[in-house]
Order: C-alpha cells, then structure tokens, then sequence
C-alpha cells in the first residue's frame, strides 16, 4: 500500500477535515498575532486590553498558591536558621564591643599620658615615660616592674608618679626594666609632714591606704588635710605630694592621690643626688 503524504489528506475532500481546519487556524491566529503587533489601532487595543483584564485573574488565581507554597518554605527555612544567625550576631556584638572596649582604653591612656607629660617638678634633670610589666592586679603588696633601666639613665630611688601623683621609688635596676617600691607596700615608709597641723610623722604603706605612724595623737590632724613628703628619709625631696587625710570615729588612714592601678603608664623623674644633703 502506498504511503499517503500530508499534503494530499490535507486536500481530501471532506467536510471535516480536521487536520485542514487546524492549519487554518493555525494560520489565522498567526497572521492575526503578527497583525496586531504591526498594526496599532485602538480596536486591536482594546481587544488586547480585555484579553489582558480576563487572564489576569486566572493567572493571579494559578500562582498565589504557588507563591504562598514558596513564602511558607522561605519562612520554616528562616526559622530553622534563626539559632545560628543568633549565635553569629552574638559573636559579632562582642567583636564589636571588644573593639570599643579598646578605643575607650586608648582615649584614656592617651588622656593618662598627656597629664603625665604635665607634672612639674623642679630641679629634676629629666623625665621619662616608661610602661609597667608586671600584672599590678596580681597582688596588692607587690611591686610593680617598669620598662626602664639604666640604659635609660634610671639610678636607685628615682620617683615614680602617674597622673595622679607618686606612686613608688625605684628599688632595683636592670638594664632594661627596674622593680619599683610601691608606697602601698608594707616595707615602704615615708616621712612626711601636715600642712595644717604642722605635724611631722611617717606613713606605712596599708595595701589599699597609707597608715599613720609615730604620732602621738593621730586623731588631732585634720579631715582631708593634706600631707607632703619631707627630706628626713634622704632619697625624698621635700614637698611632694602624697595624699589627704581620712578620718573615723575609730581610726586616721592617709589616702594617697596615686596608685598603682591607675594607669599603665608612668613617669619616672630621674634626680641629681649629689647635692642631697642640700634638701
């Protein structure tokens, strides 16, 4: 039997011939298409227009559903990652305040160091700004190690001050770094005289405060008068300044101006020690 080609159904004489009505159709939808992209007119607009509005809904219809399916995985995928997204913003927060922890602490040391390159005390022949080693926090009767030495020109019993006043003497040195004596130390004592009451005493370093020592009647200085070194003990020049008193009903403690927790950084007035019987 022979094969019969497209073409030759295709003009079989039939009322309905199918295939022929579909390629008609085809065509005229086609040319139709092609019409009205090139034509422009306001018959074909409006045709297009009510094509668009009767769609619309039957589009919108078809793809909420499909939408809400895709917001409803979105939301159940951003719920199960919110415990690491907490976790990271937690790490972050704290690399963030570690940061301003230390922008703070430089604003302050620097405020230290300015006030330290202030102190004023004759007849010093210079002034060094040096670092302290040692962990001051570790224990309260303890020594304090700066980055100074004898390279730096340090000798035995040169002041130590920061911002707030003295805080010790030089005790030992190295080449690089020397122990300073705190005057909160136990075996640090200190002659020293009241402003007012023109009392001559000692002060003994309390861990915390000064005490009062070899005055007969304590309690006759006065609150928060203020109390200077003298020259009596020969490594301290007179005048400095070393704290106020407090009183109780109980006891008379010196609070001194400095210590040693202050600050990281200090001021060491390195002497002439020559003329120390002149003071």
């Amino acid at each position: 039997m022979a094969h019969k080609s497209s073409f030759s159904r295709a003009l079989k004489p039939s009322y309905f011939n199918m295939y022929l009505i579909e390629l008609v159709v085809c065509f005229l939808i086609s040319f139709f298409t092609i019409y009205t992209s090139v034509k422009k007119n306001i018959f074909l607009q409006d045709i297009k227009f009510q094509l668009v509005s009767f769609v619309e809904p039957v589009s919108i219809a078809i793809s909420k559903p499909f939408e809400l399916v895709n917001e409803t995985f979105v939301f159940f995928n951003n719920l199960f990652n919110v415990y690491e997204q907490n976790e990271l913003l937690k790490k972050q927060n704290e690399i963030y305040k570690n940061q301003i922890n230390e922008k703070n602490f430089f604003e302050i040391e620097n405020f230290r160091l300015k006030k330290l390159l202030n102190i004023n005390e004759h007849n010093y022949s210079k002034k060094l700004i040096g670092r302290i080693l040692a962990d001051p926090y570790a224990r309260p009767n303890a020594n304090i190690f700066i980055d100074l030495g004898e390279l730096d020109g340090l000798k035995i019993n040169d002041l130590v001050f920061n911002e707030n006043g003295l805080i010790g003497r030089v005790v030992e040195i190295g080449k690089k770094s020397s122990e300073v004596l705190s005057i909160l130390n136990v075996n640090s004592v200190i002659p020293v005289f009241s402003l007012k009451t023109k009392k001559k005493f000692f002060v003994q370093g309390n861990k915390k405060n000064l005490k009062v020592k070899h005055l007969e009647n304590e309690h006759a200085l006065r609150h928060n008068e203020l109390i200077v070194s003298t020259s009596a003990a020969g490594y301290f020049k007179a005048g400095i300044n070393i704290g106020k008193v407090f009183k109780t009903l109980d006891e008379v403690i010196i609070d001194p101006f400095a210590k040693k927790t202050d600050s990281i950084y200090v001021s060491v007035l390195v002497y002439n020690f020559k003329d120390l019987t002149n003071w």
